[in-house]
C-alpha cells in the first residue's frame, strides 16, 4: 500500500516530469521492437500482417572462456540462432500496431561442455495511436546466461522481465509522456538469491517545442527497488533531469540530458547516492551509405559485488554501420566504461575501480535479400585495481545468415 501510494503521487507529478529510458528516448510515438535485430529483413507480408525470420550458424574462438586473469582455457563454439518478428497493423488505416518477436542463441563447446547454453528473449509490443497522442505497452522476457552488461565472469542462470505501459499526450508545442516499468530478475542457482529483487519505477517527461526541430525536455523518475531475500539493501530514487532534443538532419536524432539522482536506503548504515546523472546520443543516417549512434550514460547500477548495494557506471559507446563496394558492408564498435564502487570490500580491503574496453569489427556480404555471411573479431578488457578481477578476452567469430 506504501508503494502504490508514492506511485500514485509520482504519476501525478509525471505530467509536468518524466524520462523514459535511454532506448526510448528517441521515440516520437510508441517504441517498435525488432529494429536492430530485423533491419536487413523484408519478410512476408500476410494480409495486413508482415513476418519477418532467419536463422544464423556461427563458429567461433574464445581465446579466455572463464574470463579469468590468469589460467586461460579457450575453446572453439557453435551457436545457432532462430529468430522471428511478427507485425500486425491493427485498424483501417493501420494506424495501430501489435508486435511478437522471439530470438534465441544456442551454443555447444567443443571441449568446456560444461558450458553448453541456451539464451532466450520473447517481447511483446503494443502502440495504440489515441486523439491526443498514444499508448504503448511491451513485455521483454530473457531466460539467459548471457554475460553481457552483467559483474559476472562466469556463466549464471537467471530469468529477467521488464514490462512497461507509457502514455503519450500531445497539446499544442507541448507533449508529456507517463510512464510505470516493472523489472523482476529471479536466478535458478539458491546462491544468489539474496541478490534477487524488483524495481518499479513511475516516470514521465515534458517536451517543449522551442524550435521547428528543436525541443526542451524536463523529466522525473521515482523508483522502488525491493529485494525478496535482504531487505537492507531495499531503495527508493528519485531522478530529476534536464536537457534538449532535436532533429540535427532529416535522418539524424540527437539528444542531451543532465540532472540528479538522490538514492536512500531503508535500512540505517546504507551508503545512499546523491550525484550527476546524464545521457547523450547521436543515432541516424549520416548518408545513404552511412549510419552511426554514438551514446554517453552517466547512472547507477545494481551491484553483486561484495557489500556494495550499487555501483557508478560510466558508459561511452560508437557503432559504424558503412557500406563499401558491391554488396560488402564494414560493422565496427567501439565501448568504453568506468564503473566505480562506493564501498571498500571485506576481502580485498578496497574500494573497486574498473575500466572496461571493448572493440569489435565484422566484414558482412550480403547475398541480395536471403542471407550474409561475415568474418569478425571482438576484444574486451577490463582493467581493475583488484587484480583477480583484471582479464582480457579475443574473439574471432565466421557466421552466416539464412533471411527469410
Amino acid at each position: 500500500m506504501q508503494l502504490f501510494k508514492f506511485g500514485f503521487a509520482a504519476l501525478i507529478l509525471s505530467v509536468i516530469f518524466s524520462q523514459p529510458v535511454f532506448a526510448q528516448s528517441f521515440r516520437e510515438e510508441g517504441v517498435r521492437i525488432g529494429r536492430h535485430e530485423f533491419k536487413d529483413i523484408k519478410g512476408y507480408r500476410i494480409g495486413q500482417a508482415s513476418l519477418k525470420a532467419g536463422i544464423s550458424t556461427e563458429g567461433r574462438y574464445d581465446s579466455n572462456v572463464y574470463l579469468t586473469s590468469n589460467n586461460k582455457k579457450s575453446d572453439y563454439i557453435s551457436i545457432t540462432s532462430p529468430k522471428f518478428l511478427l507485425d500486425l497493423p491493427l485498424g483501417i488505416d493501420e494506424r495501430h500496431l501489435v508486435q511478437l518477436m522471439y530470438t534465441a542463441d544456442a551454443g555447444a563447446f567443443s571441449d568446456q561442455k560444461d558450458q553448453n547454453y541456451l539464451n532466450q528473449n520473447a517481447a511483446t509490443n503494443i502502440n495504440l495511436r489515441l486523439p491526443f497522442g498514444y499508448l504503448n505497452v511491451n513485455n521483454d522476457f530473457k531466460d539467459t546466461v548471457d554475460r553481457a552488461a552483467t559483474e559476472f565472469t562466469s556463466q549464471v542462470h537467471r530469468k529477467e522481465n521488464k514490462a512497461q505501459a507509457t502514455l503519450g499526450i500531445e497539446v499544442n508545442k507541448l507533449s508529456y509522456e507517463l510512464g510505470y516499468s516493472n523489472f523482476i530478475k529471479r536466478y535458478y542457482d539458491k546462491t544468489y538469491q539474496n541478490i534477487e529483487y524488483n524495481e518499479d519505477v513511475v516516470s514521465g517527461i515534458a517536451y517543449y517545442q522551442l524550435l521547428p526541430k528543436t525541443k526542451a525536455l524536463l523529466s522525473y523518475d521515482r523508483g522502488f527497488v525491493n529485494y525478496t531475500k535482504d531487505s537492507t539493501r531495499d531503495s527508493v530514487y528519485d531522478e530529476f533531469m534536464a536537457g534538449l532534443k532535436g532533429e540535427l538532419t532529416s535522418k539524424v536524432v540527437g539528444i542531451v540530458k543532465a540532472g540528479y539522482q538522490t538514492r536512500n536506503y531503508d535500512a540505517a548504515g546504507q551508503r545512499g547516492y546523491n550525484g550527476f546523472v546524464s545521457e547523450a546520443g547521436l543515432i541516424g543516417s549520416l548518408s545513404e551509405r552511412t549510419e552511426l549512434t554514438l551514446k554517453y550514460v552517466t547512472t547507477i547500477m545494481e551491484s553483486s559485488f561484495g557489500n556494495n548495494n550499487y555501483y557508478n557506471a560510466n558508459i561511452l559507446s560508437a557503432e559504424l554501420d558503412q557500406k563499401l563496394m558491391g554488396n560488402f558492408n564494414i560493422l565496427l564498435k567501439s565501448g568504453f566504461s568506468r564503473n566505480l564502487y562506493p564501498e571498500s570490500d571485506t576481502i580485498y580491503n578496497t574500494k573497486r575501480a574498473d575500466s572496461l574496453i571493448s572493440e569489435g569489427a565484422a566484414l558482412q556480404y550480403k547475398f541480395k535479400d536471403y542471407g550474409k555471411v561475415s568474418l569478425g573479431y571482438d576484444y574486451k578488457e577490463l582493467m581493475s585495481n583488484i587484480d583477480a578481477k583484471a582479464y582480457n578476452d579475443n574473439i574471432v567469430s565466421m557466421r552466416f545468415d539464412l533471411l527469410m
